[in-house]
């Protein structure tokens, strides 16, 4: 009887929620199972109908939490749901306005690039690359520059005369005092001479953090030569590859619109790809040229630097020289027509090819004088190749053409090595003239005449096998190295 009593207790005690239908049911229960009840047998029976109310009531307490749970986990995953989908929103809209502002910034700086660039087309940015007058101007007093270096370097200061620098020149008085001179006041004495040919000189100097490359400065007073006809061979893409065989590509990419109407100076961008031998990749530049014709001054200017652009990507087994430089400055005797110019270029680039000083020393004295010698023929012959081109263009049968270009380029192939053999057969004779010099000439003269005879060896074997203008390595990694100051 006790044990039924604290029983219903407990329930009342420990269960809250125990309401008066359980409470009820559980009495009666238990008043039949009280003490009035003696007889085992009903006890059992009253344990069987407890035992199945707490099952009942178990299964639907179940029932109740598994409802709960799936409402509270339903509850939970639509939140969840609700802050990705808010979240969302607030970040693509910060997004947004980054991207807008970002944007706006470009829009105030560069109008015109903003609105090209919204139409998915990528232009050069001439504004920030073009090359500036200030640039230009720089190169005003380059020949008089020139001409001091040559005083200072060149010069005896005691005799005023010409010192011998590598080659004894037909038709230059040179100094016998044996005295060599020293750099002026206020003069950059980093050029050293370097390489001396009819009507020619050229220095160089070792460029700063460049591995021991060399920048070189050329000048060259051709009396046979306009400035005009000059200027065109920088200048005519077309013409290059006629008489430079080492020109693969040669073409003007863009033209700066600020000229394109001018006759008198223009900006363009150009892609030049050089033949390598096949040992080694083919070399391409990418540069702006920017040349200008101040006649008043009586002066013709070209500026050359590497660039890049995007309609010339850089193309897989060419290497692209990144570093590229040069200048030219070009004044004629009188009239730019008229034959008579004096010229002075300054250049350095870097082909990315590791080779000892010695051998770029051996290769440009072999390859340079040639090349300019080349140059100089081909401005002579300027206006043969622009008369036959005028009669192909006006030439009813197209396939005319190509035959008149052939012969131009054969001529001038012709009276370049014409040309060659004149100079060489002046020099020997001017070394024969040379023989009442003084010791120190005539030692000279027989170092030059070994160097001279082992040279011609050489060529003579290459040409065996080979034409001139493919001679393997050193003739490619010369027009290489010490050619891309040429601006096309």
């Amino acid at each position: 009887m006790y044990t039924w009593k604290l029983t219903g207790r407990a329930f009342k005690r420990f269960n809250t929620n125990y309401n008066s239908y359980g409470s009820s049911r559980l009495a009666i229960v238990l008043e039949h199972c009280g003490p009035k009840t003696q007889n085992r047998g009903k006890f059992g029976i009253y344990r069987k109908r407890i035992s199945l109310w707490f099952r009942e009531q178990g299964t639907q307490v179940a029932h109740v939490c598994k409802k709960q749970f799936e409402f509270v986990a339903a509850q939970r995953i639509r939140r969840y749901i609700q802050i990705f989908q808010l979240y969302t929103k607030i970040w693509d809209e910060v997004a947004l306005r980054e991207f807008m502002r970002s944007w706006r910034l470009r829009l105030a700086r560069n109008t015109k690039n903003f609105l090209i660039s919204a139409t998915g087309v990528t232009v050069y940015n001439w504004d920030r690359e073009r090359i500036s007058n200030e640039e230009i101007n720089r190169h005003n007093r380059e020949i008089e520059g020139i001409h001091k270096l040559r005083d200072s370097t060149v010069v005896c200061a005691k005799c005023h005369l010409r010192l011998v620098i590598d080659v004894v020149q037909p038709n230059v008085k040179y100094c016998k005092c044996n005295i060599q001179s020293s750099c002026i006041s206020n003069q950059d004495c980093s050029w050293q001479p370097f390489i001396e040919r009819q009507d020619m000189l050229i220095w160089r100097k070792e460029e700063p953090d460049s591995g021991g490359l060399f920048a070189y400065k050329v000048y060259g007073s051709f009396s046979d030569v306009t400035a005009d006809d000059f200027l065109q061979v920088q200048i005519d893409v077309d013409y290059r590859k006629q008489w430079d065989p080492t020109a693969q590509e040669l073409k003007i990419i863009e033209t700066d619109p600020r000229s394109e109407l001018s006759i008198n100076h223009s900006t363009d961008i150009i892609h030049w790809e050089m033949i390598w031998p096949k040992l080694f990749s083919n070399r391409d530049y990418v540069y702006q040229r920017r040349w200008i014709v101040d006649r008043e001054k009586g002066l013709v200017i070209i500026v050359s630097r590497v660039t890049e652009h995007p309609d010339v990507p850089e193309r897989r087994g060419i290497y692209r020289v990144k570093t590229y430089w040069s200048y030219m400055v070009i004044k004629p005797y009188t009239e730019f027509h008229e034959p008579g110019i004096e010229f002075g270029l300054t250049y350095f680039d870097d082909p990315g090819v590791a080779v000892p000083s010695t051998v770029t020393a051996w290769v440009a004295l072999r390859g340079l004088p040639d090349f300019l010698v080349r140059m100089r023929q081909a401005s002579k012959d300027y206006q043969k190749y622009k008369l036959m081109k005028q009669n192909a263009t006006e030439s009813e049968n197209s396939h005319l053409t190509l035959p008149v270009e052939d012969v131009s380029k054969e001529q001038i192939k012709v009276n370049v090595e014409n040309n060659l053999d004149d100079s060489k057969k002046s020099m020997r004779n001017s070394q024969d003239r040379q023989d009442d010099s003084d010791n120190n000439t005539n030692k000279l003269d027989v170092t030059h005449d070994v160097q001279q005879n082992n040279m011609m060896e050489t060529e003579n074997k290459d040409t065996n096998s080979t034409s001139k203008e493919k001679q393997g390595l050193l003739h490619y990694f010369y027009l290489g190295k010490l050619f891309a100051f040429l601006d096309i």
